[in-house]
């Protein structure tokens, strides 16, 4: 009984595989999705990344174009800060610090010499002050002097360059002592010596003169006192 009840399970099992190999496609058939999309071709895919590559160009291009705009922009900026900086620098050069306390007694001009008791040109200014008072550089420069000398007592001599296409120097005279060295640069309003009577001098003063291109001129023209 037992075999029977086997061979009727095998040939169950047949029949069922035999009706599934019946409705099952052929092996050589192709099931094809009509709602699918096309596969692209490899004329696509190389459309696409040509598009990706110009994409990617345009946008370095862009990029380059904005820092090279940034850079000409800062060159411009600081090309305008440094002419600013030099125009209000020559704005200044002929506005001449005050050097020491004191007024004008005696300005530029013809006068009777003090103690040569000759008429001459005082060649400069006499500004009035105790001996010891500090001198300071009325304008930046080069010391290009600092001695002594039998009319000028401790001096010092500041060449400041071209004013206004004029060499311009300045010199301080009567000096008790100077504190700067011959080739030393000086800013304007850097002490250099101190007020005294030494040379042909009667009395504690500064005499202050300038020159324009070697020749003495008027030194009040320069000066601002604040």
């Amino acid at each position: 009984m037992l075999l029977a009840v086997l061979i009727g399970v095998s040939a169950s099992l047949e029949q069922g595989h035999t009706a599934q190999a019946a409705d099952a496609p052929p092996l050589n058939q192709v099931v094809v999705d009509s709602d699918a999309p096309p596969a692209p071709t490899v004329e696509d895919l190389i459309e696409d990344r040509l598009d990706q590559l110009q994409a990617v160009a345009a946008e370095v291009d862009q990029q380059q174009f904005d820092a090279s705009l940034a850079k000409r922009e800062k060159a411009v900026r600081k090309n305008a800060a440094a002419i600013k900086a030099e125009l209000d620098r020559l704005k200044n050069l002929k506005r001449f610090a005050w050097p020491t306390k004191g007024r004008i007694g005696s300005g530029f001009g013809m006068r009777k010499h003090p103690i040569l008791r000759t008429t001459r040109l005082h060649n400069g200014v006499d500004i009035g002050g105790a001996c010891g008072n500090a001198i300071y550089a009325t304008q930046s420069g080069t010391v290009t002097r600092a001695n002594f000398s039998r009319s000028a007592g401790n001096n010092v001599r500041i060449n400041h360059g071209s004013i206004e296409n004029k060499k311009v120097e300045t010199a301080y005279l009567h000096m008790t002592k100077y504190t700067v060295s011959t080739g030393q640069d000086v800013a304007k309003g850097d002490l250099i010596g101190y007020v005294g009577t030494t040379g042909l001098s009667t009395a504690c003063h500064l005499h202050l003169a300038l020159y324009e291109n070697g020749r003495g001129a008027d030194p009040a023209q320069y000066l601002v006192k604040d």
